[in-house]
């Protein structure tokens, strides 16, 4: 760990062979809402903070007007579901700002796990198509084939191809050091228009992520998320031609990336 990137631990903590679930902001926000709900719903205890100079030069403003600086969370989880295993919960409001940046993170968030005797890793994102999507499909990578083939026994999932992009940012370059280090890995991707946050697409990972870990959470929010969204886009397709040709929306090209 570098002094550009210093993790702040708020208590200690002794973990079993626990896994790690990250959930970092990206296309559709779809990985950070999946995680975020896990937090809420499972009473996830805040244990560490990362602030890095290679996060964007900004601060984000809260309801009451208080500014709050760029960081990365750490959450734990002991015992969590039905195989009672120790969870290390990933989120935060930025990634780096740049290529370096990235990459120093990655590689100091993986240490940090590495050093917190993490097992195995599941990265959470979204992938986007640049339209609307009727039924959110769930797409998976891995540097592990037996965590591949455990997934793809699942239904709603397929595999991320080479001919569909590449995965960018955290997503898919904590795999990758997690691959140097020897620690099997998988990225779960939700299928989004990445036009909004994506509670749909969070959900459809978060079923996947049910099985894979015998677990489950309350997902009424979600759903009333979900209707929120779909009332929004009802809406705005009964708009005259006009106002949607002035409206700024991103194209197919611009979204062929996972986050």
């Amino acid at each position: 760990m570098t002094d550009k990137n210093i993790i702040k631990e708020i208590e200690g903590v002794e973990l079993d062979n626990p896994i790690v679930l990250e959930g970092l902001p990206g296309i559709g926000f779809v990985g950070k809402f999946a995680v975020d709900q896990i937090i809420k719903h499972a009473n996830a205890t805040k244990f560490a903070e990362l602030k890095s100079d290679y996060f964007p030069p900004q601060v984000t403003m809260k309801e009451n007007g208080l500014i709050e600086h760029m960081k990365n969370e750490f959450y734990y989880i002991k015992q969590f579901g039905e195989k009672k295993q120790d969870i290390i919960l990933l989120t935060g409001n930025t990634q780096g700002s740049d290529f370096e940046g990235q990459i120093e993170i990655c590689k100091v968030l993986m240490e940090y796990f590495e050093d917190l005797g993490a097992k195995k890793i599941y990265t959470l994102g979204g992938l986007g198509t640049g339209e609307l999507v009727e039924k959110n499909k769930v797409f998976v990578a891995a540097n592990n084939k037996e965590m591949l083939d455990e997934v793809l026994k699942i239904k709603n999932i397929e595999v991320r191809k080479d001919d569909g992009g590449a995965i960018v940012g955290a997503s898919g370059l904590l795999l990758y050091y997690a691959e140097e280090k020897g620690m099997p890995g998988l990225c779960l991707m939700g299928e989004t228009p990445g036009f909004f946050v994506d509670a749909s697409a969070a959900k459809a990972v978060l079923l996947v992520l049910f099985e894979l870990l015998d677990f489950s959470i309350d997902l009424s929010e979600i759903d009333e998320q979900i209707e929120i969204v779909n009332q929004r886009i009802e809406a705005s397709q009964k708009l005259p031609p006009f106002v949607m040709d002035q409206q700024h929306v991103q194209t197919p090209d611009d979204l062929q990336y996972i986050g």
